[in-house]
């Protein structure tokens, strides 16, 4: 998907509870899939 970096840092804000905060549980595939996708996001500014 191609977007604009903010609207992929407003995706990340959206999915930080998934990630066991919040009293949820977390699920490691899913920390790890968020993780690596913050890796990406933040490699698009310089």
């Amino acid at each position: 998907m191609t977007a604009v970096p903010a609207v992929h840092r407003q995706l990340l804000a959206r999915c930080q509870p998934l990630d066991g905060g919040q009293g949820l549980p977390a699920v490691p595939a899913q920390r790890k899939a968020r993780r690596e996708y913050e890796n990406r996001v933040s490699a698009l500014t310089p």
